[in-house]
């Protein structure tokens, strides 16, 4: 039984929540600091006054002197807040800034390529229904469906693999299959189904990526039973080339077919259990020929330009098209 229908496709999640800093607000340094000398008050100078004239006479002045001091108070108090709050509608408000080009002009490295209508990253490999297939359960094909997935995730788009570092994808895989890749990426033959980028500072975040996945129940030769889900996928990389460059130049696509297994776990010892590669293949466009001979994605347009060459990205033909057979081969 094989299943092609993929699932709905799922929303993205929710933008992070916006934290708002608040800074405390700041007395004013006289109001701070201690007094070291006593001066004389409004009140004082009153009684001083009194003592040498007439009560009566200086009761009402006293009282005419109060009234002044209070609103005197009171347009200090309104003054004091009307500071406040014109400072804090001064205070500028954290914004987030657009991605921007060398000479500062917002840019969108997939304008003008067929990636542009790609989900990015994660959000592009989406699963088909877990259905009972075969020896296997409805809870096991989930299983096994949810492991390739992150396979996929690690292998093509986690900094860790893009950086260098393959551990956290293998620790994905059976314990014997991840000791038969390991040398893979010792020898730079991991291409067919890893990711690793030759230039950090040219690459940029934000991959976008479009697939198919299906899967069935067979048996290999010796008797043990799998399940096999297949996989094709087209990943796109941007790369902050010369903003000069052509339409699409700054993409570098690489699509993979790979078949994942995963055997039935009566049928294995269990060093053997979880998920195997069974054959992978890939074809990429736009990238470095050079690099690729060593592992590496590199975008070939910004090598020329260092030279002073300027080579169009060329027709991909249908490698970005999952509806038709991939090239088997592609000009780098």
């Amino acid at each position: 039984m094989e299943s092609t229908t993929p699932t709905d496709p799922v929303d993205p999640p929710p933008p992070p929540a916006a934290v708002a800093q608040v800074n405390p607000v700041q007395l004013p340094d006289w109001l701070r600091a201690p007094q070291t000398e006593h001066q004389p008050t409004g009140w004082d100078r009153v009684r001083f006054f009194s003592a040498r004239h007439n009560g009566a006479l200086l009761l009402g002045f006293g009282l005419v002197l109060t009234v002044l001091m209070v609103v005197g108070g009171l347009v200090l108090v309104g003054r004091v807040a009307d500071g406040v709050s014109a400072s804090a509608s001064a205070s500028p408000t954290a914004s987030r800034t657009p991605p921007v080009s060398r000479v500062g002009e917002p840019r969108d490295l997939f304008a003008g390529s067929p990636a542009a209508s790609f989900a990015p990253g994660e959000e592009g490999v989406r699963m088909p229904a877990a259905k009972a297939t075969g020896p296997f359960t409805a809870t096991q094909v989930r299983t096994a469906l949810e492991s390739v997935r992150k396979a996929l995730i690690k292998s093509r788009l986690d900094t860790s693999m893009l950086m260098g570092d393959p551990e956290p994808f293998l620790a994905l895989l059976a314990p014997d299959a991840r000791e038969r890749l390991r040398p893979d990426f010792t020898s730079n033959s991991f291409l067919r189904y890893a990711t690793r980028m030759a230039s950090p500072s040219q690459w940029q975040p934000g991959a976008r990526a479009a697939g198919r996945i299906s899967y069935r129940a067979t048996t290999e030769e010796k008797g043990i039973r799998l399940l096999e889900v297949s996989t094709e996928f087209v990943w796109a990389y941007p790369f902050n080339v010369d903003p000069r460059a052509p339409a699409g130049a700054a993409v570098v696509a690489l699509r993979d077919r790979v078949v994942w297994q995963v055997p039935h776990p009566d049928d294995v010892q269990a060093s053997s259990k979880g998920l195997w590669l069974g054959s992978a293949e890939a074809i990429t466009w736009n990238a470095d020929c050079a690099q690729l001979r060593d592992g590496w994605v590199r975008e070939q347009y910004w090598l020329a330009a260092l030279h002073g060459k300027r080579i169009p990205a060329g027709d991909p033909g249908t490698i970005f098209d999952l509806g038709t057979p991939a090239p088997t081969t592609v000009r780098c």
